[in-house]
């Protein structure tokens, strides 16, 4: 897929912040994303990447709301293909396909929606039972469980590792935006002052700049005397600095690492959520799980509590053993 640009980059997120509103308030996936993208005017390849995004938001946040037996639910995502068909109808190229689109505009093949209308004048044709009386239950094989235990516990680590490669690109890629923003103060020619910058930025993006701009000062080398920039003072943040362009350096690039950091704090606490849904499904599977899996689950739990680094492998090992023992095993459709 072709890289987007940053301000593509910027307005896809913008976009997909007003598709999970939309979503909130009532509306389907499909509709959410159709739109906050006519909303946004994004072409074909933003609004890929904006279902993509979307429907990650999306599993995150049922991970994270649901517990238990509720995890493996279905839930409504948005659907690519509808989304595209919605936004960039394909033209018909023929009188056939033309009348076609005017009888069904979903259906672009004649021939297809003809088969399909006379699919529906037949009435299905229900069959009498084979037997009399429902077979009786029987007793599921703990195969069966394990089974499904450990695929459980396959996508839950796939989501999780999935968010934490999506934080750690938002991350590099914020990295980048505090380079950019250092080099400018280097120039000989910049034409705004820290001070003035640091200042505007907080009254704009709030207390969140003062941390970033503490991080491009130590990482971009800008507490270097030879450098010479000026800090703003403690009260005078706060205080809007007149008006000024967001869409020039340096403000651009202070923009983009406010937007990439919000969004990272979003996707770590969705990480974190689903790191602690694994660690119950495995302590509830403890029974049908590899070993390693349970104890690794244990393990990060003991290092949530400060546990001593060195004791936590043997008191994860303790304390598997335990469970094991006292938990009885129950087996369940």
């Amino acid at each position: 897929m072709k890289k987007l640009s940053k301000a593509d980059e910027q307005k896809a997120m913008l976009a997909l912040e007003t598709a999970i509103q939309h979503a909130n308030d009532g509306m389907t996936p499909s509709d959410a994303i159709v739109k906050a993208a006519k909303d946004a005017q994004l072409e074909a390849p933003m609004v890929n990447r904006l279902v993509e995004a979307f429907n990650v938001s999306k599993s995150l946040h049922h991970f994270k709301k649901t517990a238990g037996a509720d995890r493996a639910a279905t839930f409504p995502i948005a659907k690519p293909e509808a989304v595209m068909l919605e936004l960039f109808p394909p033209e018909p190229d023929t009188e056939l396909k033309e009348a076609a689109a005017a009888l069904h505009p979903s259906q672009v093949d004649f021939v297809d929606f003809l088969m399909a209308k006379e699919a529906e004048d037949h009435m299905a044709v229900e069959l009498p039972p084979m037997v009399a009386t429902p077979p009786a239950a029987y007793e599921r094989d703990p195969a069966f469980f394990a089974k499904r235990a450990i695929d459980e516990h396959g996508r839950l680590v796939a989501f999780h590792r999935s968010a934490e490669q999506a934080a750690r690109d938002l991350y590099y890629t914020m990295l980048g935006t505090f380079d950019k923003a250092a080099a400018y103060f280097k120039q000989i020619n910049a034409t705004e002052p820290f001070d003035l910058v640091e200042k505007r930025a907080y009254a704009t993006y709030g207390p969140v700049t003062k941390g970033l701009m503490e991080i491009i000062v130590k990482t971009g080398g800008l507490d270097d005397k030879r450098v010479g920039v000026k800090r703003a003072s403690a009260d005078e943040l706060g205080a809007q600095q007149m008006t000024f362009d967001v869409d020039v350096e340096p403000y651009n690039h202070i923009g983009d690492a406010v937007l990439l950091a919000r969004e990272i704090g979003r996707i770590s606490k969705e990480a974190a959520a689903i790191a602690d849904t694994i660690d119950e499904h495995a302590i509830t599977n403890i029974h049908f799980l590899p070993e390693r899996d349970v104890t690794l689950s244990i393990d990060r739990q003991l290092q949530k509590k400060a546990f001593d680094a060195k004791m936590r492998p043997e008191k994860a090992r303790e304390l598997y053993r335990m469970l094991k023992r006292d938990r009885p095993l129950a087996v369940s459709a």
